[in-house]
């Protein structure tokens, strides 16, 4: 009788890791919560439990990992602020293992992190503290009103009592204050990062600013934010329709997006419910700019709207491959959040952090921030998750008859 060697084996699955190389039919051996060995037709009696992947569409990916979400439940008020997810039901039980809150708290309300959502989640939070004060608690939809707003010496106070806690610093280029004081609340915001030793991650698209003049200002303002990011600092809401978007009035990048990416700026989705036009997706395409990494900035009520897989499933009908959507939300977003040796990867002594999904095909109809109705051959669905060995289905879907968007 053959000694059992393994925990679980996960048999015959199609396992996609573009960062990793691999494509094809592959076993995945883990003990421990780790992973043991990846090879072909390990024997099915060395695991305690065999896991047989079977679907001509089901394939076997890192686990997941979304860069821009909001889940500090409970940490607002109800009916003051934007509510935000339960990181279980937008993480492990939607096929993700990993995801970012991004200045959903700011540091009057930080401490809910530790104390509460950390502790309770089975999923990888990582949390990014927003640089004003509140936050998204805040009355209407500006973050930061006035430079008063940013305080450095609180933001270094919350991080030496929450030592590594924070992850990055986010800021929204959104609201009225930034018609005149715009440079100076990103200088500001950048040297808060700094202060920290953490990215600065910028949400630009300000849907406040409609007249022609205001759209002009909010384009100076994300050249100049391209010009003062470093290494490592990260542009959310790549293909935003609103006032401040990285194209120029004729469609072209502006020259500065180029320069920033080649300095190892990150280039992030983060399609949300408000930041993403399906043209500006197309001609961003044409002209090959594409995101590093593909995100959902997900709220409470965006839940019901989207999920990250179909997000990934937004970019496929651009005409993005199922490995250039893995490994935007597997190697690139580990990379984004200088995480790449720990998540992001199918590799032997990495914890087991895996996402089996099933690939459709089909005539499936999507809508974008503009309410434009488009068409995709593909969409995507989780089957199971599994996260440092242990295992979670995934929970009903974000429309009413599951998972994938609707069929045309």
């Amino acid at each position: 009788m053959t000694d059992v060697t393994y925990d679980l084996l996960i048999k015959g699955g199609h396992v996609l890791d573009p960062g990793q190389g691999l494509d094809g039919t592959l076993d995945i051996a883990i003990s421990g919560g780790k992973i043991s060995q990846i090879a072909a037709d390990i024997p099915a009696e060395e695991a305690g439990r065999v896991l047989e992947i079977r679907g001509a569409g089901r394939h076997v990916v890192p686990g997941l990992i979304d860069i821009h979400t909001h889940v500090a439940n409970g940490a607002i008020t109800e009916g003051v602020g934007m509510g935000n997810c339960d990181p279980d039901t937008i993480g492990v039980h939607s096929g993700v293992t990993t995801v970012a809150d991004c200045g959903s708290v700011g540091v009057a309300n930080l401490g809910v992190f530790p104390a509460y959502i950390l502790p309770n989640a089975k999923t990888r939070v990582i949390t990014m503290v927003n640089v004003g004060s509140y936050a998204h608690t805040m009355p209407g939809p500006a973050d930061v009103s006035s430079l008063d707003d940013i305080n450095r010496d609180a933001l270094v106070t919350a991080a030496e009592h929450n030592p590594g806690l924070i992850a990055g610093v986010k800021l929204r280029i959104v609201g009225p204050a930034f018609g005149e004081i715009g440079e100076d609340i990103i200088t500001k915001a950048k040297a808060a990062a700094n202060d920290l030793g953490v990215p600065l991650m910028v949400h630009i698209g300000d849907f406040t600013a409609k007249d022609a003049a205001s759209a002009a200002r909010r384009g100076e303002l994300t050249r100049f934010l391209l010009k003062t990011f470093e290494p490592g600092d990260i542009l959310t809401h790549l293909c935003t329709p609103n006032s401040g978007r990285v194209l120029d009035p004729s469609g072209r990048p502006y020259p500065e997006v180029a320069e920033a990416r080649a300095n190892g700026v990150v280039l992030d989705s983060a399609l949300g419910r408000g930041n993403f036009g399906i043209e500006v997706a197309r001609r961003q395409a044409e002209v090959g700019l594409y995101p590093d990494t593909i995100s959902s900035d997900l709220t409470a009520l965006g839940q019901t709207f989207h999920s990250l897989l179909e997000c990934m499933a937004k970019f496929m009908s651009v005409g993005y491959t199922l490995a250039d959507v893995v490994r935007a939300t597997t190697s690139s977003a580990a990379r984004a959040l200088g995480l790449t040796d720990t998540i992001g990867a199918i590799a032997v002594g990495r914890d087991a952090d895996l996402t089996i999904l099933d690939v459709a095909e089909g005539d499936f109809t999507f809508t974008d921030t503009t309410g434009t109705a488009f068409q995709g051959g593909y969409g995507l669905a989780p089957v199971y998750t599994i996260k440092a060995g242990e295992e979670f289905s995934p929970g009903w879907g974000t429309h009413p008859w599951g998972w994938l968007p609707a069929s045309a």
